[in-house]
């Protein structure tokens, strides 16, 4: 990967809370009860990771990439009916026993430029030589 990234942000993602994909998300991750799980954060943060997992310059081979890490710090619950914002930054990349590890931070926020939660999510590429036979 192209670790001169470090730092960079990428451009702006709106996200519609609707009813319906927070009942799909919740139904799909097994969240019962009324309102919106904690986890559908996950949604604007992946609809945001989506320009960095295919931007060129970071030569990012996304087939041997695999989800090591996540963390949240809410803020406040999302709801309902509201748009947010969601925006990327590559906050470091390097590389550690073989493997380079890449942290993503995003940051969603409501129409009023409040923070609602912090995503942190850590996705380590594995060598191109991993499992290979020897």
């Amino acid at each position: 990967m192209n670790e001169a990234l470090a730092g960079k942000t990428y451009p702006v993602v709106r996200f519609r809370v609707s009813a319906e994909r927070v009942r799909a998300f919740a139904d799909a991750v097994g969240a019962p009860g009324a309102g919106v799980p904690p986890t559908f954060a996950t949604a604007p943060e992946i609809d945001a990771m989506a320009a960095v997992i295919a931007d060129p310059e970071l030569e990012l081979d996304f087939s041997r990439v695999v989800h090591a890490d996540q963390s949240y710090e809410w803020a406040r619950p999302i709801a309902v009916g509201e748009e947010l914002t969601a925006t990327s930054t590559i906050e470091s990349i390097r590389s550690k026993a073989g493997s380079e590890l890449l942290v993503v931070a995003t940051d969603v926020r409501d129409t009023e430029d409040r923070a609602v939660v912090a995503a942190r999510c850590t996705l380590v590429v594995r060598s191109p030589t991993a499992g290979a036979a020897t």
